[in-house]
């Protein structure tokens, strides 16, 4: 049986690609989370969504992501933007606000 950690990131990865697919948006699970990347560029990340490479991380307390639902929640943002020292900014927006992009966008089919 594989480890704790990697069933909780399968977990993830699945919640993901159900909620997307249940919405009518391609979405679907890596084979192998991007361990095979070196084979294939359709193996890297963890679930291709609608044409997006998706990574998915999933800490056990939020060790180390605390910091940024507390952001969320000073002012009851909508979205957050991170920067590091000499790197590129980085959007983070709930998974509401998501799904609201991606009506908008017309990812989800006509069927659901």
């Amino acid at each position: 049986m594989s480890s704790r950690n990697k069933q909780r990131g399968y977990e993830l990865e699945k919640e993901v690609q159900d909620f997307w697919a249940s919405r009518g948006v391609p979405c679907k699970r890596v084979l192998g989370s991007g361990a095979y990347k070196a084979y294939s560029a359709d193996l890297a990340g963890d679930v291709q969504l609608n044409g997006l490479l998706v990574e998915c991380k999933r800490r056990k307390g939020g060790t180390g992501f605390k910091s940024l639902y507390a952001w969320f929640e000073q002012d009851k943002a909508d979205l957050l933007v991170v920067r590091a020292d000499r790197m590129p900014r980085l959007y983070i927006i709930p998974e509401k606000l998501m799904e609201q992009f991606a009506e908008q966008m017309g990812w989800k089919s006509k069927e659901k």
